[in-house]
């Protein structure tokens, strides 16, 4: 798969892209996942079309070129309609977290909440990107403080890389919430 770049990390996959945005457990709550598919079916029909993958995704700051948006949609699309139902939404999920227990993977998704890359994820960051998820784990900065406090072992109030890695294999953040 072809790299993209978003502007402010290492070149990453559009498949990792979205496994680092959705940084949760291999099997995710199915209301969770329904909120997830809901925040990236815009208009509310019970499909996510091109456009609305890729507008989801730009606003997470992952750009996918669109031969590979179309290409990725085409191995997921099931009925062959063109676009993605819920059913096909949730095999992407399922199939991109079988696949992501690697360091490189680890790194790629730690990037995607170290917004300013100074190598720390803090409250703002966390909220930021579980706001523009749609999670309801990231309703307030105070939810948020106390996720990070739940992983944050040498009490700096922020989350580095080595926590985050503990963190991610014990469940990632929804763990914690």
């Amino acid at each position: 798969m072809p790299a993209i770049f978003d502007g402010a990390s290492p070149p990453v996959t559009a498949l990792s892209s979205f496994r680092s945005a959705s940084f949760g457990p291999s099997v995710m709550d199915p209301s969770e996942l329904k909120r997830v598919f809901q925040m990236f079916d815009r208009n509310g029909d019970g499909r996510i079309t091109k456009t609305e993958l890729s507008d989801s995704l730009e606003n997470l700051g992952i750009y996918i070129p669109e031969a590979e948006l179309a290409s990725m949609i085409e191995k997921i699309d099931v009925n062959g309609d063109g676009c993605v139902d819920m059913d096909e939404f949730g095999a992407l999920y399922q199939s991109i977290m079988d696949e992501r227990d690697d360091e490189e993977d680890m790194r790629e998704a730690f990037n995607v909440f170290d917004q300013n890359g100074d190598g720390y994820i803090s409250v703002e960051e966390l909220r930021s990107v579980l706001l523009s998820l749609g999670l309801k784990q990231g309703r307030t900065a105070e939810d948020c403080r106390i996720m990070i406090n739940k992983v944050d072992v040498d009490g700096d109030g922020r989350v580095d890389f080595k926590e985050f890695k503990q963190m991610m294999k014990a469940g990632g953040f929804a763990a914690f919430s």
